[in-house]
């Protein structure tokens, strides 16, 4: 790895997004330069130029093929600087790989770099383009085969929704069904803790950063769209909970109390802030555990093997009530198994439950 060479590839990412409220012209990458230090980390340095000032999401990835693909892998802990989620604009940007960490004993010239760039929506993070591995070789039948996946650059919900939010949703449309009289949330439930008092839906107490409960696919569906974004499909929800690197559970192997509420264990969902230990790759919380999570595929026991290699997702008309919706990630209430990356469970979307809720993706447009 002593003389790795490099070459820088920009990737510059334009949102295209009509109905949000964050600005929609390009940031831009100039200036970029790769280099190698002495102790035998790649620094790259950039300008990153945005005319809005807005908060930016910088993402890289690695080629070791001349830029063929980029999944060279990177450990969570293994690039520092100006990467991420919320890094400003600004002159001199600087990121360091540690590559000898990730990539030892290789020494070649096909590596290549490259950066992509997004105005960042409050509260998303982004999934840049990157390969991964969905369904488990050793799971259920309807997680396999195991195979390499090829998804778009999406951003996803950093959180999942909350009953403050949803309750903002229903006071704006004045209604808890949709055009097609599909109920959106159950307020007659006993678990549900959104009521409706004084002319105006409210969120009951001590429960305004909690994951939304109750809540139809139709419910979550609808308010992906009234904010302006979509539910998640099944694949972008695999990839954004466990990374590129198979593991088992969204923050690696091995399970306890600090890193998900699954179980039974506190008896109910907790605030979406809570249990950072469990953090996915991409720093999103509570992709296992908490409430379990509707996403905007039709469920097929069989689309693992049937599923395209690139942006797979079963779909059809949101008006067909009567076939089961997928549902992800396990919830408070179920045994750790439901809690692995890969484990998938169903349901009619006109049903809801007091351990399923959402979070909502965006997708991006790349120029």
């Amino acid at each position: 790895m002593e003389h790795l060479k490099t070459k820088a590839i920009i990737t510059l990412t334009l949102i295209s997004l009509a109905c949000c409220v964050f600005a929609n012209t390009n940031p831009v990458v100039t200036n970029l330069d790769v280099s190698q230090r002495e102790d035998g980390k790649l620094e790259i340095s950039f300008d990153l130029e945005d005319e809005q000032d807005d908060l930016l999401s910088v993402a890289i990835e690695i080629s070791d093929n001349n830029g063929r693909t980029y999944d060279v892998p990177i450990g969570l802990n293994s690039l520092t600087g100006d990467v991420g989620n919320g890094i400003e604009a600004g002159k001199a940007k600087r990121i360091v790989w540690d590559a000898i960490k990730d990539q030892p004993n290789v020494n070649s010239a096909s590596y290549r770099v490259r950066i992509t760039v997004a105005e960042l929506p409050e509260g998303m993070v982004l999934i840049p383009v990157r390969r991964f591995t969905m369904g488990d070789v050793d799971g259920d039948l309807d997680q396999q085969p195991e195979r390499e996946i090829e998804l778009d650059p999406f951003f996803i919900d950093k959180y999942e929704v909350t009953n403050l939010e949803f309750a903002r949703f229903l006071n704006d449309i004045g209604r808890i069904t949709d055009q097609d009289d599909n109920l959106l949330i159950d307020l007659a439930d006993k678990d549900v803790q959104i009521v409706w008092f004084g002319g105006m839906y409210r969120v009951a107490d001590g429960y305004l950063n909690h994951p939304v409960v109750e809540v139809t696919w139709f419910g979550a569906n609808a308010y992906a769209e009234w904010s302006g974004k979509r539910l998640p499909t099944e694949a972008e929800w695999e990839k954004a909970a466990r990374g590129y690197d198979s593991r088992t559970y969204p923050w690696g192997e091995g399970i306890d109390w600090l890193q998900a509420n699954y179980n039974k264990h506190r008896g109910e969902a907790e605030p979406v802030n809570e249990y950072p230990a469990g953090q996915s790759p991409y720093r999103i919380y509570n992709m296992a555990g908490n409430v379990a999570e509707w996403v905007a595929d039709i469920y097929d026991a069989n689309f693992y093997s049937s599923a395209t290699a690139k942006n797979p997702v079963n779909a059809s008309p949101e008006s067909e009530s009567s076939i089961k919706r997928v549902v992800r990630g396990g919830s408070w209430y179920s045994h750790q198994n439901e809690l692995r990356c890969a484990a998938r469970s169903q349901l009619i979307p006109t049903e809801s439950q007091f351990s399923i809720g959402f979070r909502c993706a965006m997708s991006i447009t790349i120029n």
